[in-house]
């Protein structure tokens, strides 16, 4: 079968899919080439990877179909994981756009290499249930058991995601809330996070 983007030239994402197959399908898995492309600021097809990623980060809804798993082939448990995955591994802690909703999905990426397996485990299980508050509870806990590096971005986006797991809407709310839950719920309290110099590891795949 041709590819998505020899069937759709034009199609929406063509560009994010056609790049992330060409460095990240399994047989062709080149992450750091990737990553040395990411840094440069002056190639058109770049930038418009970079546009669409952080479009699809907004509404991953708005992706084609199964187009981008079925090409890339990636184990991160979703959509949303992977694409926060890829935009914390190629451009760090700057602003992706990726809704709220996006990023309670994505859990516990981009931290899951910060974790021990069952951990992570878990933490997937209880977000792709809705289960926010638990998952954020779980990631804050992990990350402090390990005293994993977390950036002051990091922090930000984790008190956001906390608030936002708080105060539930309609968008980003569970597919079930009791009543009791509905009437109260109780502060959490976010450990002591390490707070890391600058960043010197090398590209860690989300495979």
């Amino acid at each position: 079968m041709a590819f998505y983007w020899e069937r759709h030239p034009d199609g929406p994402f063509a560009t994010l899919i056609t790049v992330a197959t060409t460095y990240l399908d399994p047989e062709n898995y080149s992450p750091d080439e990737l990553k040395a492309l990411a840094k440069r600021d002056d190639g058109y097809e770049m930038r418009v990877f970079k546009s669409e990623l952080r479009q699809a980060l907004g509404d991953p809804a708005r992706l084609p179909g199964d187009e981008l798993s079925k090409h890339v082939e990636y184990v991160n448990g979703s959509d949303e994981a992977f694409l926060c995955w890829l935009w914390h591994e190629l451009y760090g802690d700057e602003p992706s756009g990726a809704s709220i909703l996006t990023q309670l999905t994505a859990l516990p990426e981009p931290f899951a290499e910060r974790l021990l397996w069952p951990a992570r485990y878990d933490i997937r299980h209880a977000a792709s249930a809705g289960e926010w508050k638990s998952a954020l509870e779980m990631l804050l806990a992990g990350l402090a058991a390990g005293n994993a590096p977390v950036s002051p971005a990091e922090r930000d986006e984790l008190a956001a995601l906390l608030s936002a797991a708080r105060q539930p809407t309609a968008g980003i709310s569970p597919p079930r809330v009791n009543a009791a839950d509905s009437i109260a719920q109780p502060e959490i309290e976010a450990p002591h996070l390490a707070v890391p110099g600058p960043d010197t590891s090398g590209f860690r795949g989300g495979r």
